[in-house]
């Protein structure tokens, strides 16, 4: 039964079907055919994977994210961030990584950020005489960032299928997201420094002060989002429909000429567009992990593990061995909505923190998205800059390393994500 389940799920991605289908189709076989289940059982998945008040938080922070790309907060930002670091040694690769984790905290997509801050970098880079594979690798992996500091689309998810408080995964995904933002700063200028050849002139205090001046609505919003989350003045639900509210705010007071009604069209087509894709995967892997826990996979999946005389920290250094293995050729949500039904009771039942596990997830999921030949990252500027993919993962290498050190930092160390709870 497992077997043939598998099977149609293998076929479907071989043949190059859409993750969803394949996932739906193997839960279903599961469900219909083998548990007798009936058939309005499909659609009543569907409908349960998508009906949860944390879910509503996902399109809120995807729009926000969108309307900052296409109103002009975003440019504003790094504006600021490339006066005032741009002139240091490898200065301009570092403000790429210090932009790319703010704006992805906003956006809570990383292709959008490396679309967005990519436009925007990814000339002055290269005319600075940085390589195009440097210029592409720290966009890529800094593109990632937004997954882990708060507030992170990847986070919701992980609540909504757990029954964790978001919030306190946001609280955890703080400084580890700034450990790992730390991380690629350094690998940014160790590489930079290695080939520029044409440095900016410091930027003059009156430039610096006019430029962070204009920067101050698009670097308050995750002050105003996060401090009325941890203040308990609103959910983080609430949060995500506040921060639209507040951008569009800033972008009809600050910026009226990027402010128009097309460029919100653009903002509510990307959205929508994304979203739509997240809920129909929740919806085939709700089916498929419904379909596993019926077989009673997790159960016997954790039975094994409590059962072996290994350290647990052996079987997460495989957990975490599994996810990048995933992540070369699916992307980030499905692996998480594959995965967690069944790792999520092993984890448990050895004794880790839950909370703990969410932020090395999400850790490992930062590190899919720029490994080939499927990092969505990879692909992302591949297909918008025209670049030979071989480019952007040659780029990419160094960063890639320095994520996967500074996640089995995260592991070993775990005070880093826990100990705003102590």
């Amino acid at each position: 039964m497992l077997a043939v389940g598998l099977i149609i799920f293998a076929v479907l991605l071989v043949i190059g079907a859409p993750i969803w289908l394949a996932l739906g189709a193997s839960g279903g076989y599961w469900l219909l055919v083998q548990m007798g289940l009936p058939v309005e059982s499909i659609a009543s998945q569907y409908f349960i994977a998508t009906d949860s008040w944390i879910l509503l938080a996902v399109p809120y922070f995807l729009l926000a994210g969108n309307l900052m790309t296409f109103m002009g907060p975003a440019s504003k930002m790094f504006r600021f961030i490339n006066n005032l670091v741009g002139h240091l040694p490898g200065g301009m690769p570092a403000a790429v990584v210090v932009t790319s984790a703010i704006f992805g905290a906003l956006s809570g997509s990383s292709v959008a950020t490396v679309v967005a801050v990519g436009s925007m970098a990814i000339p002055q880079m290269i005319k600075m005489g940085y390589s195009k594979e440097n210029s592409y690798g720290v966009l890529a992996a800094s593109g990632t960032l937004g997954q882990m500091i708060p507030p992170s689309i990847f986070m919701i998810l992980f609540a909504a299928s757990t029954q964790l408080d978001p919030g306190a995964l946001f609280m955890a995904g703080i400084v580890p997201g700034l450990f790992l933002a730390a991380v690629l700063v350094i690998v940014a200028i160790i590489v930079g420094l290695k080939e520029e050849k044409q440095r900016p002139q410091r930027s003059r205090i009156k430039e610096i002060v006019s430029s962070f001046v204009a920067a101050i609505p698009s670097l308050l919003m995750p002050v105003v989002i996060l401090g009325g989350i941890y203040g308990g003045i609103f959910t983080p639900t609430e949060a995500a429909a506040i921060a639209v509210v507040y951008v569009l705010l800033i972008s009809f007071i600050f910026n009226r000429n990027e402010c128009t009604f097309d460029n919100f069209k653009k903002s509510l087509l990307y959205t929508m567009v994304t979203t739509s894709i997240i809920y129909i995967l929740l919806g085939g892997a709700k089916l498929f992990a419904t379909a596993m826990t019926y077989i009673q996979i997790p159960q016997m999946i954790t039975e094994f593990a409590v059962s072996i005389d290994v350290a647990g920290w052996v079987i997460m250094l495989v957990i975490v061995l599994l996810f990048l293995i995933f992540g070369m050729f699916l992307d980030a949500i499905p692996i998480l909505y594959i995965t967690l039904p069944i790792l999520y009771p092993v984890v448990i039942s050895l004794g880790y923190d839950p909370i703990h596990f969410a932020v090395i997830t999400v850790a490992a999921l930062m590190i899919g998205q720029i490994t080939p030949p499927v990092g969505s990252c990879l692909y992302a500027i591949s297909g918008h800059f025209k670049e030979n993919m071989g480019v952007v993962v040659r780029g990419a290498n160094p960063y890639l390393v320095g994520l996967i050190v500074g996640t089995l930092v995260l592991i070993y160390i775990p005070w880093l994500s826990l100990f705003l709870f102590q």
